[in-house]
């Protein structure tokens, strides 16, 4: 890719595309110094063919990239096009039309095959953030099949110290080009060979195995197997909640608008850290984290964690009086069994999520015409075990395998200290219920405080910088989670609702609104505001969007005195298709970063990033993760869910649903 000397007319000229492969081609033809491979001389007669205005060179030179094309603001794709390079080696559209035959039906006299050439730019006038590595161009070649990526890249390095030596790349754009790599985009031979893609075939091997002996009837009597019966958890899935059951039907409905509100972020995200760097797609992310806070609906889930776990518990008598009568290493045993519970809940799906995600990034890495910015593959390899062990949160993001996953660490790490609280509470409530005060309060400050002395630029670039400090950290999403608990509590022993005990006066409810008022007035000029007003913004509505949260749960038991739109609110999310998908919402959120970047790496070009085509994105994911997060609800998540209910049946303790 004497390639580069692309670049040398486009900068020298007046910016116009030049082709990338024809400048390989003339310097393959000008060069007798070149060892003359299969590759060279296939490359100086695809010249001596371009010359003679041959169709099937033409053709070549057309499916390879070319140009610059939004080069300064964030592209950086010139991919050409991988169906125009087939048509070198097969007659497309012949149905279609009998004419253009030259053009739709003369095939090249040797084989073609579609590279991508991956470049370092290294260049001023190109946009670059902390938040990602600095892009690299992907240039599309349409070369001969017998250009192996190997023999490409050192041509390609050849070139580039060529053209480094002439200094023609110091001009206009200021472009150093360094070769990163080159790959051809197909699926190789050793795919299937790899050891996650036959844990990932076993597994389910193992699974339809264990599902048939459980719904044959083999085996009636045993209780574990008829956990997997396939029928029964069908049955479950889809059964509504019973008036006075177990579930709480406003919990299911905040619980799917939640993990909605999060696939219409990742939808933004994931493709700005996949695919598309551009200025239009950065300013879309912007737009969505800054004034469209759906990052909020987070909170929901560690408000509903909190408030179950709490309530469940004091409600649970018998079990309160055992563990306060127990010795030491009886409460130890009631602890284990509570916390292995919640581990079965989550780690099961958790675990088939990573390895599909593995599966699915080996292939993408295969096949895919992008760089991948993340290796989420190669993280997994190196760090399964912190999620197994649900500390995958304590560690940079950077090094997360799925980092969509911190979340599952900081809910079953804010579960085990809630439930050594509750178990301390049985025997020194008071206690518990100062220590309880002072969490949420010391909470509060310490995230102002850490935002004052990290003393960062208030920009989206910065605010993702303490993503290891802010975000994934369980000491900041103890807020929600002891909001949660409080409102649990006050449900459990039938307590006025807390936040209108705190703040019962109109006057106080007032200040509130105002503050919240002022706050706003103070974020509109995001870049000015001061690091105290924004980290005492960010706890502000934090506590506000969470304990809005958990008064709907807990309005939703007192229905009676509600005003209008509370009880609106409530009608609205317990409503059945709200109740229908509650079950597969675990599934959807653990998967949906998976089903994203499959489709973003299975392009062959960046996505535009107009509203319209998000939103028929966020359309087609919502149809095809839900249908998808049905099977693996039902053969994954209920049965282990059914396994973890009959540890505690067992020992004749019977916990209300989580």
């Amino acid at each position: 890719m004497w390639i580069l000397l692309l670049f040398l007319p486009v900068l020298v000229g007046a910016l116009e595309s030049s082709s990338l492969l024809l400048e390989l081609a003339q310097l393959a033809a000008n060069n007798g110094s070149l060892e003359p491979t299969q590759c060279v001389e296939q490359l100086r007669e695809l010249h001596a063919a371009w010359q003679a205005n041959q169709s099937w060179a033409l053709k070549a030179v057309d499916a390879s990239g070319s140009g610059f094309h939004n080069f300064m603001l964030g592209n950086s794709l010139w991919l050409g096009n991988r169906l125009t390079c087939r048509a070198l080696n097969e007659p497309l559209l012949q149905d279609f039309t009998r004419e253009h035959r030259k053009l739709l039906r003369e095939h090249a006299p040797f084989d073609h095959a579609y590279s991508v050439a991956y470049l370092r730019a290294n260049s001023s006038w190109q946009l670059t953030t902390s938040m990602k590595s600095r892009q690299l161009l992907h240039v599309g070649l349409c070369l001969p099949h017998s250009c192996d990526p190997q023999q490409l890249e050192q041509l390609l390095s050849q070139s580039l110290k060529a053209a480094r030596a002439e200094g023609s790349w110091e001009q206009r754009m200021e472009l150093q080009l360094e070769l990163g790599y080159t790959k051809r985009p197909e699926l190789g031979a050793g795919f299937f060979t790899r050891p996650a893609v036959r844990w990932l075939l076993l597994l389910l091997a193992a699974s339809l195995l264990l599902l048939c002996l459980a719904s044959s009837g083999f085996f009636p009597a045993s209780r574990i197997l008829g956990c997997f019966d396939v029928a029964a958890n069908w049955r479950r899935l889809w059964q509504l909640p019973s008036a006075g059951g177990h579930e709480i039907a406003v919990i299911n409905g905040l619980r799917v608008c939640s993990a909605f509100a999060l696939l219409g972020l990742h939808i933004v995200w994931y493709q700005f850290f996949s695919v598309n760097y551009s200025v239009n797609l950065a300013e879309t992310l912007v737009t969505v984290i800054l004034y469209i806070p759906v990052a909020g609906a987070l909170e929901f889930f560690f408000v509903i964690s909190g408030f179950l776990t709490v309530s469940n518990f004091l409600r649970n008598l018998p079990l309160q009086r055992s563990i306060a009568r127990d010795t030491l290493p009886g409460v130890a045993r009631h602890f284990v069994r509570q916390v292995a519970q919640r581990y079965l809940r989550l780690a099961p799906l958790q675990c088939i999520v990573i390895l599909v995600t593995v599966v699915n990034f080996y292939y993408q890495r295969d096949t895919s015409v992008f760089h991948f910015v993340e290796p989420v593959d190669e993280l997994c390899a190196q760090h399964w075990w912190r999620n197994i062990l649900f500390v995958q949160n304590l560690y940079p993001i950077s090094e997360m395998c799925c980092n969509w996953t911190w979340s599952l660490g900081c809910d079953m790490q804010l579960f085990i200290g809630a439930m050594l609280m509750l178990c301390l509470h049985t025997r020194h409530p008071q206690l518990v219920r100062r220590l309880v005060w002072s969490l949420l309060i010391g909470n509060m400050l310490y995230t102002v405080v850490m935002l004052i002395m990290l003393d960062v630029p208030n920009t989206v670039e910065a605010m993702y910088s303490m993503g290891d400090w802010i975000y994934t950290k369980p000491l900041v999403r103890m807020l929600s989670y002891l909001i949660g608990g409080i409102y649990g509590y006050a449900h459990a022993h039938s307590l006025e609702a807390p936040f209108l005990a705190v703040f019962s006066s109109k006057l106080a409810k007032c200040t509130i609104a105002s503050i919240a008022l002022l706050l706003v007035g103070q974020l509109q000029d995001f870049e000015l505001a001061s690091p105290a007003v924004v980290g005492i913004s960010l706890v502000f509505f934090r506590f506000l969007i969470s304990a809005a949260a958990a008064h709907l749960i807990y309005r939703s038991f007192r229905m009676d005195g509600s005003n209008r739109v509370t009880c609106w609110l409530l009608h609205f999310l317990e409503a059945t298709w709200f109740q229908r998908f509650g079950r597969i919402t675990y599934a959807i959120y653990l998967l949906n970063p998976t089903i994203i970047l499959h489709v973003y790496y299975s392009l062959s070009e960046g996505i535009p990033s107009d509203y319209s085509i998000l939103l028929y994105l966020f359309l087609a994911h919502f149809v095809i993760i839900s249908i998808l997060s049905i099977p693996l609800t039902l053969l994954f998540e209920l049965p282990f869910n059914r396994l973890s209910n009959l540890l505690l049946v067992s020992n004749g303790l019977k916990n209300k649903s989580n």
